[in-house]
């Protein structure tokens, strides 16, 4: 377990140095931040039942100051190697493949959204009352919300395993991810909040994983649903992390079994 941890500290540190490609990255995500909040506003009009539009400018800011933790990708260079053959030199190394690609994402995923969210969070909470990110509706939430929001990063690097098997099989990286994001994207609330899509879709896409990576961390933060239903999804959630995990080594070990290198 040391190793993995070491692992995660390298990546972490490694990630937390690109301080220049940090404030770009939250300049952006406040310029579209305040895009979407415009584009949902006129979307929603006066308001959807259950979902105010105050909540809704709270739930976009937490998204880009988030956003690192949204968007699934893949360990760094592990595509490339797959790409190019040099993964056979991870085949001698006395780790289990999955566990250092996942902690090593873990890192690096942490740290830019450290570097990230606060310069996001400081300038959201100042802007004018119609656009400004509220504060957590009760500090029971507010713990809630950080423990779902842990579980959402992990269960965002259970996902990009996904995509890296996908690579195994199509050796294509950006290919795989972007299968895997669309996917995330559409069915977890990136692209269009969930409480905005019709209930119907909403029942099927609350118990699906996706959903656990921001959109119930942060329609906990709001006070979108009862502290009981939270932690009823909570569990939901550790349950799909677990899930996730399991079937991701199983795949990963079976595409390991048919890799070919170089004809050998």
């Amino acid at each position: 377990m040391g190793s993995y941890f070491g692992l995660f500290k390298m990546h972490f540190k490694g990630e937390i140095q690109y301080r220049a490609k940090a404030i770009s990255g939250a300049l952006t995500q406040f310029f579209w931040g305040v895009m979407y909040i415009y584009l949902y506003s006129a979307f929603m009009g006066r308001g959807i039942e259950g979902f105010s539009t105050a909540q809704m400018v709270t739930y976009v800011w937490l998204g880009q100051a988030f956003f690192a933790m949204r968007f699934v990708n893949v360990p760094k260079n592990v595509c490339t190697q797959i790409e190019n053959g040099d993964i056979c030199y991870n085949f001698v190394r006395p780790l289990n493949l999955y566990n250092q690609w996942y902690f090593s994402y873990i890192g690096s995923t942490l740290a830019s959204t450290l570097l990230r969210f606060i310069p996001i969070i400081v300038v959201a909470s100042i802007l004018p009352a119609s656009m400004r990110l509220s504060l957590p509706v009760s500090l029971p939430a507010f713990l809630l919300f950080l423990i779902a929001l842990i579980i959402g990063m992990l269960i965002n690097g259970a996902i990009s395993m996904f995509a890296v098997y996908l690579t195994f099989i199509t050796l294509s990286t950006r290919g795989s991810t972007g299968i895997v994001n669309v996917v995330v994207g559409l069915l977890g609330g990136v692209y269009l909040p969930l409480p905005m899509l019709p209930q119907a879709l909403q029942n099927v896409l609350n118990y699906m994983p996706f959903r656990c990576i921001s959109d119930l961390p942060f329609r906990i933060y709001i006070g979108n649903m009862d502290i009981k239903t939270a932690l009823v999804q909570i569990l939901i959630s550790l349950a799909w992390l677990i899930a996730l995990i399991i079937i991701g080594k199983l795949l990963l070990k079976s595409s390991l079994k048919k890799t070919v290198i170089q004809g050998g």
